[in-house]
């Protein structure tokens, strides 16, 4: 699932380089109650139990917020470094641990995926770097159809694997590979197991080991279980009801490396920047990561894909959406700012609801620099 960059690409941006909110102003009384504002007015007008924010801009200041219930049955209040499910976030590590074994001559990005799976249609062409720059010309498995199966049984029983296998039955929807950048998340689903085709590690145990501990992540995990630890509740509008039920209990294990991880606010203010301008990477890798090219077709937005991340406008991050949650990770290299969002609701449309919230706070928060 996780197709949560369309409503960032399709939102109708504008080009506006203008406005007023200056270094000077950015954490000012003034500006933090406007950005108090646009929260509150964001969740009252789209019902949203709670939103959590942090911005970080080093020599400035920062603004980390948490408005809303983390728990609608109880009541209790939503805290900011509660744990929550980031959804297609989770392939910016998969595509960084890919290329750390890259860097460690264990595989090449010019492997075709024949290599690990022999028998999947058109295996022969398909490159690891079409995996991960969404150019494989796969048809997804974790498509609309799914969506609607994984939401009406959100413990359902399939694996990586079986997605897999799901894939080579819509063969006659692949198009030619390394022609177009369609975003799709059977690539990382496919690069989750080729991790641990690899390396012969447990993928939940590898990336703590590669990423997450040298990190100082002490929050991130790959679950095995549906459980999300911790009291953050997740939550989807009830299509027939209309109300908001709880989708916090979820196999995870069908998304894969598309989509597992559970992370928080901390967290991935450390590795926004990680990811953007870090140094688990050698250099020429890193900065081949960060070519881009432009997602969906052309003329749809300003999202750019590279390998495991999206480039919005000067934005260097990911989105994510899975049932019951919604989040931003952005990087702003101009002034190594960091702005994460969550908002604990995604319905079974699967549209972002932090995605219009980034927006309207980057807009307030770095007017001198955002293109919308």
């Amino acid at each position: 699932m996780n197709r949560g960059w369309a409503a960032l690409v399709t939102a109708g941006l504008v080009w506006c380089w203008g406005s007023a909110a200056h270094a000077a102003d950015r954490f000012s009384p003034e500006n933090i109650q406007k950005l108090d504002r646009i929260i509150a007015e964001e969740m009252k007008a789209e019902n949203l139990p709670s939103v959590v924010v942090g911005v970080w801009v080093p020599g400035e200041g920062r603004y980390v917020t948490s408005m809303g219930k983390a728990d609608l049955r109880t009541g209790r209040r939503r805290e900011p470094t509660e744990l929550f499910r980031i959804a297609s976030i989770s392939k910016t590590v998969i595509g960084t641990a890919i290329l750390q074994l890259v860097d460690e001559n264990k595989l090449s990005k010019g492997d075709k995926i024949s290599k690990w799976f022999p028998d999947f249609p058109n295996a022969g062409r398909i490159r690891v770097y079409d995996l991960l720059r969404m150019r494989s010309g796969l048809a997804d498995s974790v498509g609309q159809e799914f969506i609607e199966e994984y939401y009406e049984n959100r413990l359902i029983a399939l694996t990586p694997a079986d997605m897999i296998k799901r894939g080579a039955k819509l063969e006659d929807e692949f198009q030619t590979p390394n022609e177009k950048t369609v975003y799709n998340n059977l690539n990382y689903v496919m690069l989750g197991v080729i991790l641990e085709k690899v390396t012969g590690r447990r993928i939940d145990r590898l990336l703590a080991d590669k990423i997450f501990r040298p990190l100082g992540m002490k929050n991130s995990s790959y679950p095995q279980l549906p459980y999300l630890y911790g009291r953050l509740h997740g939550y989807s509008l009830d299509p027939r009801t209309h109300r908001l039920v709880d989708t916090t209990l979820l196999n995870p294990a069908p998304t894969g490396g598309a989509g597992a991880i559970v992370s928080n606010l901390t967290d991935l203010h450390i590795w926004a920047k990680e990811l953007c301008a870090g140094r688990l990477l050698k250099p020429a890798t890193q900065e081949a990561r960060l070519r881009t090219r432009t997602l969906g077709k052309k003329g749809a937005g300003i999202a750019r894909y590279g390998e495991g991340v999206i480039k919005l406008g000067p934005f260097c991050g990911h989105n994510g959406t899975i049932f019951g949650f919604s989040s931003e990770m952005w990087y702003l290299p101009a002034l190594q700012a960091v702005m994460v969002i969550n908002v604990n609701r995604l319905d079974e449309n699967d549209e972002s609801r932090s995605g219009p919230l980034f927006y309207k706070l980057s807009k307030a928060l770095f007017p001198d620099y955002v293109p919308w």
